[in-house]
């Protein structure tokens, strides 16, 4: 957390407020935010316009006039708001607009991080192929899926095989393909691939519709919450029945990270069209 939904929920509600607007000051009150020189970060970016804001994967991008931007990395516990949050201990950079727009970076656990980038396409070129763009096909996924025999639900989670995709929308996206976490990735069949992208694709839409899933610390720069965590099937559902056939929601860990599933639904071996 956050995810795709999230951070994509997150920048279009702060692009109408930044974009065309230009950036007076970055409030460092936890300088170990930063990735890279403080001072190269600072004189290089005060005063520069903000001409987009974008996305790639789970990481937000403040695009700025002549080539630069500003990477910023929510990872676990990490939000933007536009107002200061209570406690304000927890607020660890504060981005001002000229508009008197102020962005409040707030992270409780202190993973998120900023970095200043003059190589956009670089940054970003380790990243996986972004599962809701037009060039991300069933085929595609297959050849990102087919070099690997770690089990298919720690594919999903490595950004560098598809973008975005994190704990929450993988458990359910293998819950509606009927695949279960554990089958290695290079074993999957056309059908299962085929079902796989379809439902990556729609997990992430509806989320979208729904800004994002509220299960802990992510809220909209408003400070509202989201509510796609309310149409999860498995995800934080475990020992609940599932909704298609009764079963209780049983987690495994893969590879250190847990994974939600229904084991009636999600049998291994289950090719079913």
């Amino acid at each position: 957390m956050p995810e795709l939904p999230e951070v994509e929920t997150i920048r279009r509600a702060i692009e109408p407020l930044i974009s065309g607007q230009h950036l007076i000051n970055l409030e460092l009150r936890d300088p170990s935010i930063l990735r890279g020189d403080t001072s190269t970060l600072r004189s290089s970016i005060i005063g520069k316009l903000v001409t987009g804001v974008s996305r790639r994967g789970k990481q937000l991008l403040l695009v700025l006039e002549g080539g630069w931007a500003i990477v910023i990395h929510l990872r676990m516990t990490g939000a933007l708001l536009l107002e200061e949050p209570d406690p304000s201990r927890r607020v660890r950079a504060v981005l001002h607009l000229s508009n008197g727009t102020r962005l409040y970076f707030n992270d409780i656990r202190r993973l998120g991080t900023i970095a200043l980038v003059k190589d956009l396409d670089g940054c970003c070129r380790r990243l996986g192929p972004e599962p809701l763009t037009g060039d991300f096909t069933p085929d595609i996924l297959r050849q990102c899926l087919a070099g690997h025999r770690i089990p298919v639900k720690a594919a999903l989670l490595d950004q560098h095989i598809v973008a975005g995709v994190g704990n929450m929308y993988a458990d359910e996206a293998l819950y509606e393909a009927n695949i279960h976490p554990l089958t290695p990735a290079n074993e999957l069949s056309p059908g299962q691939i085929s079902r796989l992208w379809e439902a990556i694709r729609a997990v992430l839409q509806r989320a979208i519709a729904c800004q994002g899933a509220s299960i802990a610390t992510y809220a909209l720069p408003s400070g509202e919450r989201g509510t796609a965590h309310n149409l999860f099937n498995v995800a934080h559902k475990k020992d609940a029945p599932c909704p298609r056939c009764g079963t209780p929601i049983t987690r495994v860990m893969v590879r250190k990270r847990g994974a939600s599933f229904c084991p009636s639904c999600q049998q291994p071996g289950n090719h079913l069209g």
